[in-house]
């Protein structure tokens, strides 16, 4: 017993041990060569430096470096903490397509997909043993009856449930080879559409339709089956040459509107690092929030949103809904550091815009600045919103307006 509590605690040191250096970008905290760096002495030149040129977004390799502790634990748990058994990773290949798209990404954003998917297994593998051997599970089964529940949930709108499930069974059943590729799509020559055959430790094979369509000559990546519902159902559709993701109308996320609660979340782990400013007021019988954010998501973007909500008088709570289709507004946005433009959105009917562009280098969110608009309905809901602004106690807002359309720096 005294083992294994010893043996937990060291697992539990090194894992912290091993991941704050990771999400530092694996020990280099300045993106410059460390030429940049030679002549900063004082606390105010290391501001002033990261100010202008930010610090390093978490590459890939980093974070998989934050995951590498886990598999000790696993072993530790399986009583195999110190054997030299063979690590089993996926034997992942994918098409010229894919793998060219891929390789654009790693190298201007850090983000490696085919990495992260060809290490997944690393993590899964105790797997097969478990639900086969242990538990006498099987695995064939096990997937179909997740396959099942997937496709009753796709099948009331749940996309993102239903690619959740679908991930699961994949992940748990457990596969052994995958090859990803792209067929040219029926309804747009410039479209491919994204398939992949899947081979599993139990024999069995299977094609799935992950829900990815790619416009090869404009870099957009969407949802097949059900456009608005954002690539494999996750809710945001990306651009790949862009290295930009941004939310659709339709995104699963809208069900949830909006509660502080999901700001205190945020607050709490290291994925994100943002500013914020909330909005309230009342208009049409109802209470509204507007609210926006600016600054870094998931330890690899910069970006920033505007949310527009709105509730019945009276509501206990923190929680608003997202608007409806016939109170959406005209939203535009763009995010800067200093004068360079990292995203812009072009006004267009929304309840939650954003936009968060993969980059190498992140930038604190009071760096960077915010440009927003927003067409209002009319003039009441226009008086009622800049009032709101010009209440809020942190006054760092300014606005202009021309006629219903409101115009904001942040």
């Amino acid at each position: 017993m005294f083992y294994k509590i010893i043996s937990l605690i060291t697992s539990a040191l090194v894992f912290i041990n091993t991941l704050f250096p990771a999400m530092l970008g694996a020990g280099k905290v300045f993106p410059g060569d460390g030429a940049d760096t030679a002549n900063l002495t004082g606390v105010a030149d290391y501001i002033n430096y990261i100010q202008e040129n930010g610090v390093p977004s978490l590459s890939s390799e980093a974070f998989m470096k934050t995951l590498s502790p886990l598999t000790a634990v696993r072993r530790l748990l399986t009583g195999r903490l110190f054997d030299e058994e063979q690590e089993l990773f996926l034997d992942l290949t994918l098409d010229e397509t894919l793998s060219g798209m891929c390789d654009y990404l790693k190298e201007n954003s850090g983000l490696d997909v085919e990495g992260l998917l060809g290490h997944l297994p690393k993590y899964n593998t105790p797997l097969d043993d478990m639900l086969a051997g242990v538990l006498n599970i099987n695995t064939e089964n096990f997937r179909n009856g997740i396959y099942a529940a997937a496709d009753k949930a796709r099948a009331e709108g749940h996309t993102f449930l239903a690619t959740a499930m679908y991930s699961f069974a994949i992940f748990f059943g457990v596969a052994k080879t995958v090859r990803i590729y792209t067929v040219p799509s029926e309804a747009d020559p410039d479209e491919v559409v994204v398939l992949m055959d899947i081979v599993y430790r139990d024999g069995t094979t299977e094609t799935q339709d992950p829900d990815i369509t790619i416009n090869t000559v404009t870099g957009l990546a969407r949802n097949t089956n059900t456009e608005d519902a954002g690539i494999a159902g996750f809710g945001f559709n990306v651009n790949i040459y862009d290295l930009v993701l941004y939310a659709t109308v339709h995104s699963w996320q809208r069900s949830y509107g909006f509660s502080i609660l999901y700001d205190l979340f945020s607050a709490s782990v290291a994925n994100f690092n943002y500013l914020t400013r909330r909005f309230y007021f009342d208009y049409n019988g109802k209470e509204w929030l507007v609210q926006i954010w600016k600054g870094n998501y998931a330890l690899i973007t910069n970006g920033a949103e505007v949310g527009t909500y709105a509730r019945e008088p009276g509501m206990a709570g923190t929680f608003y809904s997202a608007v409806s289709d016939d109170e959406m507004m005209n939203i535009g946005m763009t995010v800067l550091h200093g004068d360079e433009t990292l995203v812009s959105v072009a006004p267009s009917a929304h309840w939650w815009q954003n936009a968060f562009k993969l980059s190498k280098t992140l930038y604190m969110p009071q760096d960077l600045t915010l440009q927003f608009s927003v067409e209002c309905p009319d003039e009441a809901f226009l008086a009622a919103l800049t009032a709101a602004i010009d209440a809020h106690p942190a006054g760092d807002v300014q606005y202009t307006t021309d006629g219903p359309v409101l115009s904001a720096i942040w």
